[in-house]
């Protein structure tokens, strides 16, 4: 059985995208009616991960590496600017699908979970140097004496965004995994 996934990208997108799991490969069908095929056997690797923003915090991707070229798609329909739907309800059937046709016809394709290491540290650094810089601010912004309940918001302010961090790591964290559990990352 073919599983179907379909969702526009973006404001350049005239329509939708059709992404079809089909028994062989996987099929890309672009609003203009243009298809490509990427062959199952041809995969090399599969990445799931967790990509969460300010407006989408629900967005996940799936990044597969076949030996010519890179795919990439996720669970957020664009409506209009700044407004997108969450698809998880068809994207999560769809990647099942497709975890499962690589299992059978590329068992050695490499399964990797969270964000790419070349990513992650950046991104760890950055966030950290921006939680430290937050909370210099709020610590160092002079008050007047007669407002202990400020101190008080401040540090609930530092405490609420240093616990950000590790719900971050836990789902960023780069690790391998394998085709037959890579589906409990989907949402």
């Amino acid at each position: 059985m073919t599983a179907i996934y379909r969702k526009r990208g973006n404001v350049f997108e005239s329509g939708k995208t059709e992404w079809r799991a089909e028994d062989d490969a996987l099929v890309r069908k672009d609003a203009d009616g243009g298809e490509a095929r990427f062959r199952w056997a041809d995969v090399v690797a599969i990445r799931l991960h967790r990509n969460l923003t300010m407006s989408k915090r629900w967005l996940h991707q799936c990044t597969i590496a076949t030996r010519d070229a890179r795919i990439t798609i996720d669970n957020a329909h664009f409506l209009r600017v700044g407004d997108f739907e969450d698809r998880s309800a068809a994207y999560s059937p769809f990647v099942r699908a497709t975890l499962e046709r690589i299992a059978t016809l590329a068992p050695n394709a490499r399964v990797e979970i969270g964000s790419a290491p070349a990513q992650f540290w950046p991104q760890v650094l950055f966030m950290s140097a921006g939680l430290a810089a937050l909370a210099a601010v709020l610590i160092y912004i002079p008050l007047p004496a007669s407002l202990p309940v400020v101190v008080a918001v401040k540090l609930a302010i530092v405490v609420y965004m240093l616990t950000l961090l590790p719900r971050w790591l836990r789902g960023s964290w780069p690790r391998h995994g394998d085709l037959k559990t890579a589906a409990a990352e989907l949402p």
